[in-house]
């Protein structure tokens, strides 16, 4: 049976785990994996109906508005905002917003598309979760990342993975399986689709030592959302989305967004399922672009967004839960076992690119020393060179 293109790109990127036997003592559904794949068949990055169940966040957020320039960019920057749209547009763009020190030079959709069309974001909501960590740790909710898995989770407590650093899993380097369809068939859809996709991020059993190979792999994500959901649920909070809400979304300015749980009172997939708009990356990027301060209130800490930018030992071009531009690399890989690449067709005009990467297209491009914001959505489309876009920007922006 042929998979949408939806469903494809959310499995095949991340190489997704098998079991699924519940790590907690009250009883979960088990759910028919094949015909919750089924349900999602056709499905594109605007069908987010049919992602259920989810939990609302942002209704009560009061959205910030965008400030525009005074006066129209010059005939350079103009001819390059134009090259930028025209790309993106023929790469499957949906939306594409650039915002130069906070102010917004460029915002389109295509065909019905508007500021108020909801996409899924893919793994861009890893970086948003890192964001997130780096608030809890400031609170002492986490007490830092040389902290194990077994300091928190009791499944792993007399367990060789309980040795995992929050660091290693942050990095994608906790050396736990990375499962591919030849591993695990049509079990590999189970952190995506289960009842319980934190007992199936827990069977994953160590592949190697810890720290010594990068592998992007989504279970990293969840075990490190159940440290942070378990120790947020410690401190009295109602879990995940809503500390997100009143810690981070709000704060930026944002408005409504859901998050794709999988079932009612069960977890949210930190490593994707959220669903909103560019506007709302735009503050995102915007906050991380301002070293985590929105006016003059610092939601994130400072030294947490230099931490997230430091590369990771297994990999140059990833920091905790974000992509770093440099050094160049003209085929951008998610791991050895990983057969997918994304094409990096020149250096970066700038070595502080970071980003947050979803698959197929979606991302948010943070250029500090330009003052650079730019968000892009898209329908998948694997043909995408990340360095198109900035670089006519960057170039545009040169006097």
């Amino acid at each position: 049976m042929k998979k949408s293109p939806l469903v494809t790109g959310l499995v095949s990127l991340l190489l997704l785990p098998a079991g699924c036997v519940s790590a907690t003592a009250d009883p979960v559904p088990v759910r028919d994996i094949k015909a919750a794949s089924q349900a999602l068949q056709g499905a594109t990055l605007r069908d987010v109906e049919r992602f259920q169940p989810k939990v609302a966040i942002g209704s009560q957020c009061v959205p910030a508005e965008f400030e525009h320039p005074a006066s129209s960019p010059g005939p350079k920057l103009t001819a390059a905002l134009a090259k930028a749209q025209e790309y993106s547009e023929a790469q499957k763009g949906i939306g594409l917003m650039v915002l130069k020190d906070g102010k917004v030079l460029l915002e389109q959709y295509i065909d019905d598309a508007s500021a108020e069309t909801v996409t899924d974001s893919y793994s861009m909501h890893k970086s948003l979760f890192a964001l997130v960590y780096g608030i809890a740790l400031s609170e002492g909710i986490v007490g830092s990342l040389n902290e194990t898995t077994g300091d928190h989770i009791r499944e792993w407590r007399n367990d060789p993975r309980g040795r995992i650093t929050l660091r290693q899993l942050l990095q994608m380097e906790s050396g736990l399986k990375l499962y591919s369809f030849q591993d695990a068939g049509t079990k590999s859809m189970e952190l995506l689709l289960a009842a319980d996709i934190n007992a199936v991020a827990l069977e994953h059993p160590l592949a190697e030592a810890p720290g010594s190979e990068f592998r992007y792999n989504n279970a990293n994500s969840q075990v490190a959302g159940i440290v942070l959901e378990r120790a947020l649920r410690k401190a009295g909070h109602a879990g995940y989305a809503e500390y997100l809400e009143k810690k981070l979304w709000c704060p930026s300015g944002n408005d409504k967004a859901e998050i794709w749980f999988d079932r009612e009172d069960g977890s949210p997939r930190y490593y994707s399922g959220m669903f909103t708009t560019v506007r709302n990356w735009a503050r995102i990027g915007e906050l991380v672009r301002n070293q985590g301060r929105v006016g003059n209130r610092q939601i994130v800490p400072q030294k947490w967004i230099t931490e997230m930018a430091k590369p990771a030992a297994t990999n140059p071009n990833y920091g905790l839960h974000v992509w770093l531009g440099s050094p160049h690399v003209a085929k951008r890989r998610y791991s050895r076992q990983n057969p997918l690449s994304v094409s990096h067709g020149a250096p970066y005009r700038t070595d502080d690119v970071l980003f947050f990467d979803g698959f197929g297209g979606q991302r948010v491009y943070v250029v500090p020393s330009a003052g650079l914001t730019i968000v892009r959505t898209s329908q998948i489309n694997m043909d995408y060179d990340d360095s198109v876009i900035v670089n006519l920007i960057l170039d545009g922006l040169d006097s």
